[in-house]
């Protein structure tokens, strides 16, 4: 049940007659304290935002009517909440105590068996580095994990492939010893095809140097089966399950790589973030509860505001994989046309999410951030603690995430047109003490859950993709055409352009 169109429009109308931010504050000296949330290591201030104290009012009732918080709990207590495919979402259940449920019970087993694993694999005389086959959720998470938690890598080398491009392939093994080297062949089906191909090539590899290749596989996967029947020993086999959607699955066996980096001790840290933003998520009241105030700032820009975009610029170069994260999180969950009814929807949902790490931003899209006709929200992240010994250095970044944030919001008046800023864009800080295992899990499961609290208010099954699967089918068309050396006949749009290109193949053969 989304947001009625009537209480939507009341909402809207609240938000379009809005001053502007350096009015919001000079009209309220406590809004920096009401807009500002803190939680399990994390400072979020949201005063930059276009929200008035009324329209967060009207927000905070909008929450209660849609009874958010109960939908926490009917998700987190296993009911089936993705409708579209008749599943549980229970990804909570990967980081809650190991007796919290029979979800949690099977969890355990397998992360058990996962860190036991990976602990043999960080004492191993024979392994030099760790290499992860796997796309979409099941790279996107760890590699953002192994890159934010670099400081915390005393493991062997990790490296990941994600796409088909045989380059991506190339650059990982590169220097590497394949009679030294683990794959990991993370999917959640074992069949999606760059995974698979990928997974293929290398298995070729380790073979060609003589060693035996099953000793050098390992898989994570929901179809534990599938991997076996393609060769992969039961032991090196570590199962999640069809109740973890794969843009959430950072927190179970998917997490193995993480495991082999940086410890499995230091990976249930990061689960102990995970839980406690879980048990947060569920608790707090809303206007305490960081999610949700979260989740209401992107709703307020995409949905009632109509921004398009939002652009996430961490100020840590650790987490340099965040924005890439969140565009799998957010767009695949969100970025949906149609209600969980099936009827069209006619307000925006999910913004195309981008950015790249600060300060190199900077010096690249932030003059259009500030002097465009687009009105991009932003969101800066990074954290209290510097990553390194340069102190001098950590101080001059944060002094230019803080400036950036005041001049994007505050503008600034010219008499050149040229040098005027409009100002008025809004924009959040999050604050994490420290760039450590406990404070990434705890922003990973924030953006997870936010994007579930927007989705519950646009009306949307986040927790569904049906928007992938029509171009993997035509994908297989495809495949199929080149190898028969015939275009398909189906293809009418790009018929064309599949002669030309078997045409330039005949004639280089």
């Amino acid at each position: 049940m989304a947001v009625k169109a009537n209480e939507l429009q009341n909402l809207r109308v609240q938000s379009e007659n809005l001053r502007s931010i350096t009015e919001l504050f000079a009209a309220d000296s406590a809004r920096a304290s009401r807009f500002t949330v803190d939680a399990c290591g994390i400072h979020a201030d949201f005063s930059r935002q276009l929200i008035s104290s009324s329209l967060l009012d009207s927000l905070l009732v909008a929450v209660a009517s849609h009874q958010i918080h109960d939908r926490f709990a009917s998700m987190m207590s296993g009911e089936v909440i993705n409708t579209t495919e008749n599943r549980r979402v229970l990804h909570t259940a990967l980081r809650a105590n190991a007796d919290a449920n029979e979800w949690s019970v099977l969890a355990s087993v397998q992360h058990q068996r996962a860190a036991a694993f990976a602990e043999s694999i960080r004492a191993s005389a024979d392994i030099d580095a760790v290499i992860n086959i796997g796309i979409g959720g099941s790279d996107l998470g760890p590699e953002l994990a192994v890159g934010g938690l670099r400081r915390f890598h005393d493991g062997p080398v990790v490296r990941f492939i994600s796409n088909i491009d045989a380059a991506d392939f190339d650059a990982a093994i590169e220097g590497l010893n394949p009679a030294r080297t683990l794959f990991v062949v993370s999917s959640k089906t074992f069949t999606t095809l760059e995974t698979m191909h990928n997974a293929e090539r290398a298995r070729a590899w380790v073979s060609a140097s003589g060693v035996d290749w099953v000793s050098r596989f390992a898989a994570a996967t929901a179809s534990p089966r599938d991997a076996i029947a393609w060769g992969i020993s039961a032991e090196q086999t570590f199962e999640f399950f069809d109740w973890v959607g794969g843009r959430f699955s950072l927190s179970s066996v998917i997490g193995l790589p993480v495991m082999c980096a940086i410890g499995a001790e230091n990976f249930k840290e990061m689960l102990r973030g995970m839980h406690d933003m879980d048990l947060h998520a569920l608790q707090a009241p809303t206007a305490e509860n960081l999610p949700m105030m979260h989740a209401l700032t992107w709703f307020v820009n995409a949905v009632l505001l109509q921004l398009p975009t939002v652009a996430v610029v961490p100020y840590s170069h650790d987490l340099a994989r965040l924005p890439a994260f969140l565009q799998q999180l957010v767009m695949e969950s969100n970025g949906k046309g149609v209600s969980n009814d099936g009827s069209a929807l006619t307000h925006g949902t999910s913004p195309v999410v981008w950015g790249e790490p600060g300060t190199n931003g900077q010096h690249a899209f932030f003059q259009m951030l500030h002097q465009g006709t687009q009105v991009v929200p932003v969101e800066f992240i990074s954290s209290v603690e510097p990553l390194g010994d340069d102190v001098v250095a950590h101080d001059l970044l944060i002094a230019n995430m803080i400036a950036q944030a005041e001049a994007l919001a505050g503008g600034s008046v010219a008499h050149d047109p040229q040098r005027g800023f409009p100002g008025n864009r809004p924009n959040t800080i999050l604050m994490l003490d420290r760039l450590d295992p406990y404070s990434l899990g705890a922003l990973i499961a924030m953006y997870e859950h936010s994007t579930a609290v927007q989705g519950w208010l646009m009306g949307v099954n986040s927790f569904d993709q049906f928007g992938v699967d029509l171009g993997k089918s035509m994908a297989q068309i495809a495949v199929n055409a080149i190898e028969k050396g015939v275009a398909d006949s189906s293809q009418t749009m790009t018929h064309p352009l599949m002669e030309w290109f078997l045409q330039k193949r005949r004639n280089k053969s």
